[in-house]
């Protein structure tokens, strides 16, 4: 998968997760606060899981970081990310 595809997904997932967070205090939905923080909770650690596996290198496979704009290179190989 192209990093730039990927941390897309990485950052819709985010953006989702943090949003149920701020949905989860909203005193109508009170008698679900629990569950939107769990679901909220799920969606972030699989983030993480989901950037852990696939947010890698096309050319060298390693890691690369999850800082979003500061990496237009792979620090291990250096070749250049599209």
């Amino acid at each position: 998968m192209k990093p730039r595809k990927c941390r897309n997904i990485l950052n819709g997932i985010a953006v989702v997760g943090i949003g149920l967070c701020l949905l989860s205090n909203i005193p109508a939905l009170a008698f679900v606060r629990r569950e939107i923080i769990a679901g909220a909770t799920f969606l972030l650690i699989g983030d993480l899981v989901f950037g852990f596996i696939f947010l890698r290198c096309p050319h060298c496979k390693k890691l690369l970081n999850f800082r979003w704009a500061s990496q237009s290179i792979c620090h291990n190989c250096g070749e250049r990310l599209d």
